[in-house]
């Protein structure tokens, strides 16, 4: 019955971090936040601090610029927020008109293809073909206004990190005995290098891709093209559906306002061929060596960091996998997950069988090894 303790002590555990996660969330995305910035900034502040030779004022200074650089973007692109917000209303009385029309067409020209003739369902059809992107920047708008709120208490809780770092990185080595302190060192400082690669990368995806779709964008004669370039960037931080929703905003967009007909389709036509170029090259040859989750880990795990903490979630969750699939991969037990959660899993699931089918890679080893203790 021993074994059977354990695994209800394992689940016990694992309910209640979900919980705490799921209640907490305000309490604890600062501080998750302030984490993967502080390792963002680090090469920043070790710069400053050989020019300046004070920590507090190159830390002080390195999130001062960093400070300037979001400012100047709130700054930019805020008169286009509030004034797409003022029109959010119009645009989706337009939309439903626009939608209203295609399904008419469709009941028109496609056989076999039962539309309903009441006009009540077809307005109910029409709502909800357009509740998904219209709740979805109105949730991007007020989950833009929490983070502005808890701002200020992760730039505190950064500029203590990195001012501690070295106290706080001794007090988790000394958590494990001096045999493993090795392995845990380069554990530790193979997931502060991946988090500087992985965000520094996806930072670069996205000034590519605003590049490409403002430039597009404004080719194409839409409105507020440079806001919503940038918002389908920023989207690509959501695995695989991303860049989708963030097509498809502007889409929905345009065919409100189109200046001429074919307007819309051409946004369509250029996103799909922005999706193709990052999905296979860019982003491949700038992040892919650095997080290498499949992709039903990626979207899972978004999914699930995205419910427990809002878009703080969905914007931590790769490089949280990727450090879990890292720490996997330092103990025997965890190593067979570390695989499952492998990219190149197709190819190595002979792995499962010809390297990972012993006692010590299964999870009753813990428990057995736990018995023997008693």
């Amino acid at each position: 019955m021993q074994w059977l303790r354990n695994t209800a002590y394992i689940l016990i555990v694992i309910l209640g971090g979900g919980f705490l996660l799921l209640q907490g969330r305000g309490l604890l995305f600062p501080i998750f936040f302030a984490i993967f910035f502080s390792f963002l900034l680090m090469p920043l502040e070790k710069r400053l601090h050989r020019l300046i030779h004070n920590k507090v004022f190159s830390i002080t200074g390195c999130v001062l610029l960093v400070l300037s650089f979001v400012s100047f973007l709130a700054f930019v692109f805020g008169y286009q927020i509030i004034q797409i917000v003022s029109e959010m209303t119009s645009i989706q009385a337009q939309i439903e008109s626009g939608i209203e029309a295609i399904f008419v067409f469709f009941d028109e020209h496609v056989p076999y293809m039962q539309m309903p003739e009441d006009q009540a369902q077809i307005n109910e059809m029409i709502s909800k073909v357009i509740a998904a992107p219209i709740d979805f920047v109105g949730a991007g708008i007020s989950n833009g206004a929490g983070l502005i709120f808890n701002m200020a208490t992760t730039i505190i809780y950064t500029i203590f990190l990195l001012i501690y770092k070295e106290a706080f990185k001794d007090f988790i080595m000394i958590q494990f005995p001096k045999d493993k302190r090795d392995e845990i060192e380069s554990v530790l400082s193979q997931s502060a290098h991946l988090i500087q690669r992985y965000l520094v990368g996806m930072v670069t995806v996205i000034i590519i891709l605003a590049v490409l779709n403002c430039t597009g964008l404004l080719l194409i004669g839409v409105e507020h093209a440079i806001l919503w370039g940038v918002l389908a960037a920023c989207l690509v931080i959501i695995p695989y559906i991303g860049t989708t929703i963030g097509g498809l905003l502007p889409f929905l967009y345009t065919l409100t306002t189109a200046e001429y007909p074919m307007q819309p389709y051409l946004v369509i036509i250029m996103y799909v061929i922005i999706i193709q170029v990052e999905a296979n090259y860019i982003t491949p040859k700038i992040v892919g060596g650095h997080v290498r989750i499949n992709p039903f880990f990626a979207l899972f795990g978004t999914i699930v960091m995205g419910t427990l903490m809002g878009i703080g979630g969905i914007v931590l969750a790769l490089p949280i996998l990727a450090i879990i699939k890292l720490v996997a991969e330092g103990f025997d037990v965890l190593k067979p997950v570390a695989l499952l959660m492998d990219k190149d899993l197709i190819k190595k699931r002979h792995l499962f069988y010809d390297k990972y089918d012993r006692e010590n890679f299964r999870f009753s080893s813990v428990i057995k090894e736990e018995e023997d203790k008693r």
